[in-house]
């Protein structure tokens, strides 16, 4: 009976097997895609964790072209019969005539530099002679921006002889880049170091796995607020950065070089765009069902082809029997050899050859000198342990049935008893089939 639950129970086991190992192989790649998504951040943030900006140089050394501009206007105040408004105008007014007196109060004219490209002879003769690139870092990514000189103005001299040893607008250029890269004073003083940019970057890229990596945002992520100055809407060297700002300046008691800061190109962590997790996820399912498949296979083959056996063994005459325990190789291979037993086989095996399944007394002979000469064991218990339960007399209490009550009680009596004969089976078996 317990051989017959094998392979039901077996199907049982894999189904539940194959359940489990579907959302077992959710939660794993759900976990998996939590732990890759940490794990670059982690990487990035370790970047970034003893120094919130690298400073470096995109381009420099480069001819400086510029053509002289006005000084921008002094800021005039708007008038307003409102109060409110014009009390809020006013304080704008103030600020503005601050900032107007800090750039331009104190200078007495101005070139522009050519930082547009479209200044430019060709798309790479750079012609503002240098330009500084700074690589942050925010939760999402990182950002980057660029640093460049857009203006320079001189200022108004105590004396006339002064403005004989005003230098040159490339030269006032030049200083500039020289203050910001190496000055102590420089606000990038302590985070600029040559190629930062390409070995962060580079950092960045290892940082990447199998999920995520770091891409550019076809939209940038934020923009920065400042006073556009001499900008209107212009492109400077990188066509994605538009509307510049004023972003602080260099001075010294001949001139004032402006410097700008571009609006930030950003890098955000995404996932590959084919979902792997997907695909891991597909993977692993088709692996795990062809796994456990072949396991299911490799139980019910060998288990089917065993209850095959057993159930031809339970139905084979005394004649099919006798011929397959009574055949001399059964004593003749390995530990069982016996040199006794080996012949009384073949004398038996030999008699079998020469008579007919339906001879029953030659068969019930040899039957006997079998089960004596050769210790064999002619009862399958399979088929004793089947003809238990079909001949048991609770069988027939309900519904009540005394002549096959008392049959059924006289067969379970022979098929129990101890030192059952194969006879006596085979009667227990012939007569169960009135039952």
């Amino acid at each position: 009976m317990k051989r017959k639950l094998v392979i039901p129970i077996t199907f049982i086991v894999y189904l539940i097997a194959m359940i489990v190992m579907f959302f077992g192989v959710q939660e794993y790649i759900k976990n998996k895609d939590n732990r890759l998504r940490v794990e670059i951040h982690d990487k990035i943030d370790d970047i970034f964790a003893h120094q919130k900006q690298f400073v470096d140089i995109s381009y420099s050394g480069y001819n400086v072209g510029y053509e002289k501009i006005g000084i921008p206007e002094k800021p005039q105040q708007v008038g307003s019969q409102d109060e409110k408004t014009k009390e809020l105008l006013w304080g704008l007014y103030k600020q503005r005539q601050n900032d107007w007196k800090e750039n331009y109060g104190d200078l007495y004219k101005m070139y522009r530099v050519f930082y547009k490209r479209s200044d430019w002879a060709g798309p790479f003769d750079y012609e503002d002679g240098w330009n500084l690139v700074i690589i942050k870092h925010d939760y999402e990514g990182v950002y980057v921006n660029w640093f460049f000189p857009y203006a320079v103005g001189y200022k108004k001299q105590d004396y006339q002889w002064e403005y004989s040893y005003l230098p040159s607008v490339e030269s006032a250029v030049n200083e500039t880049f020289e203050f910001f890269t190496s000055n102590p004073k420089s606000q990038f003083y302590e985070d600029f170091e040559k190629g930062s940019y390409a070995r962060v970057w580079a950092q960045i890229n290892d940082a990447e796995n199998e999920y995520y990596y770091m891409d550019k945002d076809e939209n940038i992520r934020f923009w920065h607020s400042g006073v556009n100055g001499l900008f209107e809407s212009s492109h400077i060297n990188l066509d994605d950065n538009s509307s510049p700002f004023q972003y602080g300046y260099m001075h010294n008691g001949y001139y004032r070089v402006f410097t700008a800061l571009t609006q930030p190109q950003t890098y955000t962590i995404k996932k590959y765009a084919w979902n792997p997790d997907e695909q891991d996820k597909k993977d692993l399912w088709k692996y795990w069902s062809i796994g456990l498949t072949l396991l299911l296979l490799l139980i019910i083959i060998p288990s089917g082809i065993i209850n095959r056996k057993h159930n031809k063994e339970k139905e084979e005459s005394l004649y099919d029997k006798l011929k397959r325990l009574c055949n001399p190789v059964n004593f003749i291979s390995g530990d069982n050899y016996d040199k006794d037993k080996v012949d009384k086989a073949n004398a038996i095996f030999k008699r079998l050859t020469e008579i007919t399944p339906e001879d029953k007394d030659a068969l019930d002979e040899i039957r006997h000198l079998a089960v004596l000469g050769l210790d064999i064991n002619l009862i399958n218990n399979d088929v004793v342990e089947e003809l238990k339960r079909r001949v048991n007399p609770k069988n027939f209490i309900s519904p009540y049935n005394a002549e096959k009550l008392a049959l059924a009680n006289e067969l379970y009596a022979i098929i129990t008893k101890k030192g059952l004969t194969y006879s006596e089976l085979e009667y227990v078996r012939e007569k169960s089939k009135m039952l």
